[in-house]
């Protein structure tokens, strides 16, 4: 069965949004699984679940068919990538770094916390990111088309 995952391009002042834990060694945007809604909706959730905040939708940039393992359990996933906005009056937009707790209902987990990090956008292929084509993909974002990843 595919799982479909949603997540957020989160930019502000040449800096994009990403987050990790503690028990990972890589980056990734927020975001999360599709739960029987539509995706716009389902970012929109996972956005109140992660960041505690409502925030805008704007349009779909990337969508891509990836296949990953996932604490030991190979994934054969679909994802959708959305350019979001935080609120101009958000106060996560002036801090450099944030934690948030996740209140992770699925598969018997318990709460866990999400550390997020501005970074600025022409260093992202610096650091572990996942998936890997994002390193490349958040720099080279076009403002006209949607990327379609294989």
């Amino acid at each position: 069965m595919k799982h479909i995952r949603v997540a957020a391009i989160i930019r502000h002042q040449n800096k994009i949004l990403l987050h990790t834990t503690k028990n990972e060694n890589y980056w990734t945007l927020p975001g999360g699984a599709v739960e029987n809604e539509l995706t716009k909706e389902g970012l929109q959730r996972e956005m109140r679940e992660e960041l505690g905040e409502e925030v805008t939708i704007r349009e779909l940039k990337i969508i891509a068919e990836n296949r990953f393992l996932y604490r030991g359990e190979e994934m054969d996933s679909i994802e959708f990538y959305y350019i979001v906005e935080l609120y101009p009056n958000s106060s996560l937009l002036e801090l450099s770094t944030f934690t948030k707790i996740e209140q992770f209902g699925q598969n018997g987990e318990t709460d866990y916390e999400l550390n997020f990090k501005w970074f600025e956008i022409d260093k992202v292929s610096e650091i572990e990111i996942l998936p890997k084509f994002l390193q490349t993909e958040l720099t080279q974002l076009s403002s006209d088309r949607i990327k379609h990843i294989q």
